[in-house]
Order: C-alpha cells, then sequence, then structure tokens
C-alpha cells in the first residue's frame, strides 16, 4: 500500500510558518517547543513517506539478549529452506551484514 505523508506534512510546514511569524513579534517558550515539536513530527513524516512506512505494519524491538557476553549477538539469516547451520547466510544490504543491536526496532510486513 502506498502512504501519502504529504498533506500532513503541508499542514504541519503551514502551521511551522505561522508560528516562525508570531516568534518574530512575540517570542514565548511556548511557541519554541511547538515549533521544534513540529519540526521532529515533520521529520519522522519525511522519514516515513521516503522510505513508504505504512502505519498499520507490525514493529517490534528486539529484546536483549539471553547471553551477556561480547561475543554474543543477534543475525539475520536466509536459512535456505535447511535446518543444516552450514547452509545459512548472513542477510546483507550494501555489502553489509545486518546484525541489529537489543532494543533495534524491527518493521515487520
Amino acid at each position: 500500500m502506498q502512504v501519502d505523508y504529504k498533506i500532513p506534512i503541508t499542514l504541519l510546514k503551514k502551521r511551522t510558518t505561522e508560528i516562525i511569524a508570531e516568534l518574530r513579534i512575540q517570542s514565548s517558550q511556548e511557541l519554541i517547543a511547538e515549533k521544534k515539536a513540529l519540526d521532529m513530527a515533520i521529520s519522522w513524516l519525511e522519514k516515513a513517506d521516503s522510505l513508504n512506512i505504512d502505519v498499520n505494519k507490525k514493529i517490534v524491538q528486539i529484546p536483549q539478549n539471553k547471553t551477556n557476553t561480547p561475543s554474543s549477538e543477534f543475525r539475520i539469516i536466509e536459512d535456505h529452506e535447511s535446518d543444516d547451520k552450514n547452509n545459512w547466510e548472513e542477510i546483507e544490504i550494501n555489502g553489509e551484514v545486518i546484525r541489529p543491536l537489543a532494543d533495534s526496532w524491527l518493521i515487520l510486513n
């Protein structure tokens, strides 16, 4: 599903422009805080728009490691329909192996 964040981004940017105009007349901590919050929301929405992230997708957090040693880590592998670990292959994106850390977030289809 193609998600379109452009309408809310436009609305938030319009409000940001209004806040900037208000700040030129009278500065207040409330307006500054609102502008910072809107800037952050716009950034999130632009990132979601560029990545086509659907808010209906499931988002999960990687748990803490059960083994607390420096060499214990999570790996994302393709098993090639085999239970034999020798046939498994770690997933690479842009030539880099993906090894998420504890507390990393995954967006699932």
